[in-house]
């Protein structure tokens, strides 16, 4: 039987062990080891035996960003059979709220979440489950879940977490924050002028999950913005025109906090005149380029892909890939294909 939630902020939160774990926590916002210090946190404040980071975007299949204590097997099962039925994933397209509830809860209130309910835990060898749901936009969402080998979360333990809520919810939302940030900066070129370049993260199924200012703005101005984006990103383009303007788009790992899968679009102006494709210019043109900018260069006309020019100079992708955007940069163009094609004369003379 369920017990009455107390009057009193929980006796736990008093403890020097449990403001510990909550210190822990705060330190480690923008870095690999946050969703481990948050589980250890939320370990210390409910008896927990496994843990899942779960991000639910629109109609999409939902995103297994984390896990603890989870199988394989169950996170296949899980990912193949029991996230299209997930009902905290329904609930989350059908009201888009924040809240904390349990998969008994749920199963008591609607009958239809019973086949989710029997397949899962049988496979995860759990009783219980209770889902905190962080909405980060109209379309996304972070759920982390816990879970409970014997015996069903109570009314307490979900009275403590509610209380405990608005810590995690900023927690969450201040480290996606430190990590979009990092991802910006890391584009920064060394030396070049800083100027705004509106910047986004969309999930795989083109929805978009975090942007700056200057993307709002953007987005404002150019009312197709949104659009474009989504279409590059389903169709798994690299970049598209839009006037004097380019977007790029860059593919995301799986295990991106953000969004795994998804995709960083920048967009960004085209204001450097286009330079001579004369041959006899090549002397003036080529002056604008660095050494090793020269050799990526020669390279590229050669049709040498990024991880080849990576070898045989012996620079990182990332590098070649900076080396690569710089070169576009001066050239005024925006893609290889439209370097190769205005440039392929100077090939010869490299």
């Amino acid at each position: 039987m369920r017990r009455s939630h107390p009057s009193k902020i929980p006796s736990t939160f008093t403890l020097p062990s449990w403001n510990a774990h909550i210190g822990r926590v705060f330190q480690s916002i923008g870095t690999p080891f946050f969703h481990e210090e948050l589980v250890d946190l939320l370990k210390a404040t409910v008896e927990t035996d496994a843990f899942w980071i779960i991000r639910y975007s629109g109609e999409a299949v939902p995103d297994v960003v984390f896990t603890r204590g989870v199988s394989a097997q169950t996170e296949r099962v899980y990912s193949r059979q029991c996230a299209p039925i997930d009902p905290f994933s329904a609930r989350w397209r059908s009201l888009r709220q924040a809240g904390i509830f349990t998969l008994d809860w749920l199963r008591t209130n609607d009958p239809s979440c019973t086949s989710y309910s029997d397949l899962f835990l049988r496979a995860a060898e759990m009783d219980d489950e209770l889902g905190i749901t962080i909405p980060l936009t109209d379309q996304n969402c972070f759920a982390i879940f816990l879970e409970r080998k014997h015996g069903i979360f109570t009314d307490d333990d979900v009275f403590i977490l509610k209380t405990l809520y608005p810590t995690i919810e900023g927690c969450c939302k201040s480290h996606l924050r430190r990590v979009f940030n990092d991802v910006k900066k890391a584009e920064v070129i060394k030396g070049a002028p800083i100027v705004p370049r509106p910047t986004a993260i969309f999930d795989h199924a083109g929805h978009q999950v975090y942007s700056d200012d200057s993307w709002s703005k953007a987005a404002r101005r150019f009312p197709m913005l949104g659009q474009l984006a989504t279409r590059l990103v389903s169709e798994g383009g690299d970049e598209s025109i839009m006037d004097d303007w380019i977007l790029r788009a860059e593919r995301l790992t799986a295990d991106f906090p953000i969004a795994p899968n998804g995709s960083k679009l920048v967009l960004e102006r085209l204001t450097i005149p286009l330079p001579s494709r004369n041959a006899d210019d090549a002397p003036d043109v080529l002056s604008l380029f660095t050494r090793r900018e020269r050799d990526v260069f020669r390279l590229m006309l050669s049709g040498v892909k990024n991880d080849e020019i990576s070898t045989e100079l012996g620079v990182g992708g990332g590098s070649i890939r900076n080396i690569k955007f710089r070169i576009y940069r001066k050239l005024g163009v925006s893609s290889e294909g439209e370097l190769v094609s205005k440039f392929i004369v100077f090939k010869e003379l490299l």
